[in-house]
């Protein structure tokens, strides 16, 4: 089977406007959301999503980012491509059962649970939708169109039903409901299309030739890497709840939130580019490196002035947000903002170097260090600092795992030149608008919701504007293709 070659540029702006899409409804929902519920029911509906989280974990059994380097691998070969759909299926069929059993056996079992029963049923929903969605086969044949047009349908639903279902506290339940549609719903249509293309090719598959075994090791080890990476992350909000409570899961859920729908946009690079590294890595290794290159240079752009900007700014940000009563979440926004660049960092070597060449056991030892680590820091931390500590605890987690593979990557000449001029011109420019910005802003002009909209144009306008002038490569490389497309450019005439 040939599949069509898929520009990069397309599934880029695909995948942007899934994640754009996404950000909008945080942006317009939160303030509404968060006024309605209040920080301790949105609390406590974060910190049951915690405890369902581990068991989509388990259930995905790492099957969503091993499944795009596999399907990527294959997608010319329809055999081996739906032996090894249905294999996958197969597994995460099983795992799902599992983590229903398990579950009902908590709930039955454990008192401490009976007070969260309701929204545990009904975020278990997850668990069975984000197994069925197959979403890592669209992405392996980089099908950005199909995951984007049935999300955007979904999305745009759930937003209206936001508003005219959720109007007190009370509706909380109803509220998670809605969360589940919004983060999974869509996945029924893709479980309905990937269904028809194995019944399709059911001729070309051999139950003889179903090998679950093959894939157990090599998907545990992302499974690893994923169960500790959100050990440090989303289990702060369970340390959280259980050592502080409600209240302070919500201040950190807010500046958590906010940031990682940030760090989302900024990875959308990275998932684009996932499944062609894969490709290539096997087929070209120039332009494997090549592109390697490129992506982290792009990834530097968004996520240097977004760590800048959340940190002058984070004041503004949760007041509009969440109001007068999530202020205590300014610092932890404060603390947070650096993860823009850490977690960059932290995808592009772990799962755009090191995962495209199989080395992803080095990502898995780093997480599991990190992890390791915050469990322990947690317990001391949390009593006495709460939501803040958590994410003190949760950005040194992440530099961790940075500079553990950072060591890897460097003994091992596996990148050169990567943190070059144009890297430096990136940093030189955030820190010159950076210490203006924030002068302005705390010390020389009132704050107010129209300053703050004006220093944020001037923010992103002088960061361009900048780049251009320093001839920072890419930047400069699009500019010239705007200017082109829009004859901006006149050519030479001799």
């Amino acid at each position: 089977m040939q599949t069509r070659k898929i520009s990069i540029k397309t599934n880029f702006l695909l995948n942007l406007a899934r994640v754009f899409s996404t950000a909008l409804i945080t942006i317009f929902t939160m303030p509404y959301i968060n006024r309605i519920l209040g920080a301790e029911y949105v609390g406590k509906i974060e910190y049951v999503f915690i405890i369902i989280y581990y068991f989509i974990l388990f259930s995905a059994l790492g099957v969503p980012i091993y499944g795009i380097r596999e399907v990527s691998k294959c997608r010319d070969d329809a055999k081996k491509l739906y032996i090894l759909v249905l294999e996958l299926m197969i597994i995460l069929f099983i795992t799902t059962i599992i983590s229903y059993i398990i579950i009902f056996g908590l709930l039955i079992h454990i008192p401490f649970f009976i007070p969260y029963k309701n929204l545990i049923l009904i975020l278990c929903g997850m668990i069975f939708l984000n197994s069925i969605g197959a979403e890592w086969y669209f992405q392996g044949l980089e099908n950005q169109k199909f995951i984007t047009i049935r999300n955007l349908i979904i999305k745009i639903i759930v937003f209206v039903l936001l508003f005219l279902l959720v109007k007190k506290e009370s509706d909380y339940e109803k509220y998670a409901f809605l969360l589940v549609i919004l983060w999974y719903g869509a996945n029924i249509v893709g479980f309905v299309f990937v269904g028809k293309e194995i019944y399709k090719n059911r001729s070309l598959i051999s139950l003889k030739e179903i090998n679950l075994k093959r894939h157990y090791k090599p998907a545990l080890t992302v499974f690893v890497t994923t169960i500790s990476v959100s050990i440090y992350l989303q289990l702060a909000n369970f340390f959280i709840g259980t050592i502080a409570g409600d209240k302070y899961v919500g201040y950190y859920t807010i500046a958590n939130a906010l940031i990682r729908n940030v760090i989302t946009f900024i990875s959308v690079i990275g998932s684009v580019m996932l499944p062609r590294l894969s490709y290539l890595y096997v087929n070209d290794k120039k332009k494997y490196n090549e592109y390697l290159k490129k992506t982290f240079h792009f990834m530097m752009i968004m996520a240097v002035p977004c760590t800048v900007y959340f940190f002058i700014f984070s004041q503004d940000i949760i007041l509009l947000m969440g109001g007068t009563q999530f202020l205590e979440a300014t610092l932890t926004m404060k603390i947070l903002s650096p993860l823009c660049v850490i977690v960059s960092f932290a995808y592009f070597y772990g799962l755009l170097v090191l995962y495209p060449q199989g080395l992803e056991r080095i990502y898995t030892n780093a997480t599991v260090i990190s992890a390791f680590f915050s469990i322990i820091a947690y317990f001391f931390v949390i009593k006495r600092f709460q939501h803040n500590g958590a994410a003190i605890i949760v950005v040194l987690s992440e530099c961790l795992t940075i500079f553990y593979m950072a060591y890897y990557i460097a003994k091992n000449k596996i990148l050169v030149n990567y943190l070059d001029t144009d890297f430096m011109k990136i940093l030189f420019i955030n820190i010159f608008i950076g210490i203006i910005i924030y002068v302005l802003n705390e010390f020389l002009i009132p704050q107010n919701l129209f300053v703050w909209t004006i220093l944020t144009a001037a923010f992103g306008l002088f960061y361009g504007i900048l780049l251009i002038i320093l001839k920072e490569k890419n930047t400069l490389e699009i500019y010239h293709q705007i200017c082109h497309k829009f004859n901006l450019v006149k050519e030479n005439k001799n």
